[in-house]
C-alpha cells in the first residue's frame, strides 16, 4: 500500500504541467516525499511510465535537499538520453559541482552525442566554478578533427553565446 506521500508526489509527477515551485512543495512534505523523487527518477519503480520519470529528474533541478543534489550525478551518464539532458539541466540548475568531473568525461569522448555535448556545456556553464569553467575552456579549444561533436552547430551555438570577446566559437 502506498504512503500518502508517495500519492502525492506521483500525482504531481504525473501532471502534464509541474510548476517550477513544486520541487520546494515537495521538500515541505520531508525526507520521505524527497526520496519518491529521487526513486522516480532513478527508474526504481516498476512498471513506471517513461513521463514520469522525466519529470522527477527534471524536477531535481529545483530541489535543494541533499538527497536531490547526490541523485543528479547519478543521473548524468543515464542511457537514457532525455533522462541525462534533464540530469545535466538539473545540476547547471542546482549548480551541482559533484557532476562536473562526469561532464568533462563526456566532453572528452569521441562518442558523445552533439546534443549531449551541448547541454553538458550549457551545464558547466551555469555550474560556473572555476573548475566548470576551465573544462568550458579546454573544450572549446579542441580540435573537431579528435572530437567530432565539438564542430556540431549545437555546441558551436552554446560556446558562441558565451565566448570571450575576440575568441572563436
Amino acid at each position: 500500500m502506498p504512503t500518502e506521500n508517495e500519492v502525492r508526489v506521483l500525482k504531481i509527477l504525473n501532471a502534464i504541467e509541474i510548476p517550477p515551485t513544486a520541487g520546494q512543495t515537495i521538500q515541505t512534505w520531508g525526507n520521505e516525499a524527497v526520496t519518491v523523487v529521487c526513486e522516480a527518477a532513478l527508474g526504481t519503480y516498476p512498471g513506471l511510465r517513461s513521463k514520469v520519470r522525466n519529470n522527477a529528474v527534471a524536477l531535481l533541478g529545483w530541489m535543494d535537499h541533499p538527497q536531490a543534489q547526490e541523485t543528479v550525478p547519478l543521473l548524468l551518464n543515464d542511457t537514457n538520453s532525455d533522462v541525462a539532458i534533464r540530469a545535466m539541466r538539473a545540476a547547471g540548475r542546482q549548480k551541482n559541482e559533484t557532476g562536473i568531473e562526469k561532464l568533462a568525461g563526456m566532453l572528452e569522448q569521441q562518442g558523445t552525442q552533439p546534443l549531449l555535448a551541448a547541454e553538458a556545456v550549457s551545464a558547466l556553464l551555469a555550474i560556473g566554478t572555476p573548475e566548470a569553467a576551465a573544462t568550458v575552456a579546454s573544450y572549446r579549444a579542441a580540435n573537431p578533427a579528435d572530437l567530432p561533436h565539438r564542430g556540431s552547430r549545437a555546441v558551436i551555438g552554446v560556446l558562441s553565446e558565451t565566448r570571450p570577446p575576440g575568441s572563436p566559437p
